[in-house]
This record gives C-alpha cells, structure tokens and sequence, in this order.
C-alpha cells in the first residue's frame, strides 16, 4: 500500500535515480530516464498507486503509530534506503498513502 509512495519520495529527490532507471528497464519500459518511469512500471504491474491505507480500515490518527514502528520492525536498521528517513518523512509516505 505504501509502495508508491515510498518509492516516489526517493524519486522526487534523485535518490537512488541509476538503480530506478535499471529497475524500470528490466521491467520493459523503454529508454526510461528517471525514477518515475519505475513507478509508472510499478504502479502498472502490480497496481500500487491504487492502493490506500484507509482501504485497510486503518484510522489516520493511527499512521503515527506505525512510523515508531518502523524502528521495531526492522531492529533499529533503516540504513538501507537510499537516504536516511526520519519518522517525519516516514509519516509523509504514510499520509500520501493514506488518502
């Protein structure tokens, strides 16, 4: 539900933007030049702009709950996103998935 999301706050800051043109690629697109063309890959093979949060009975007041999640989840480790993410921006991908 948060793919697109996730993936568009990396793209809209150039992060990662050789790795998404690479993923894109593989998935068919042609001559893709930035990390949107990956969304638009993703969102057209698996249909994950089209997914919300609220589609899950999940409350917007709950959405801070998961961002302090995230560090249980994953141990503590958020290092393998492209860039550092703070809850706040956690939050962000969140509430854009939410609505």
């Amino acid at each position: 539900m948060i793919a697109h999301a996730y993936y568009d706050f990396f793209a809209e800051r150039k992060a990662a933007e050789e790795q998404m043109i690479k993923m894109a690629k593989a998935m068919g697109v042609e001559n893709p030049t930035s990390g949107k063309d990956f969304i638009r890959a993703l969102d057209e093979l698996v249909g994950c702009k089209d997914l919300r949060i609220s589609d899950a009975g999940i409350n917007e007041e709950e959405l801070t709950k998961y961002t302090k999640r995230i560090h249980e989840v994953l141990g503590g480790d958020i290092t393998a996103d492209p860039l550092l993410l703070t809850d706040e921006d956690y939050l962000e991908i969140y509430k854009k998935s939410y609505l």
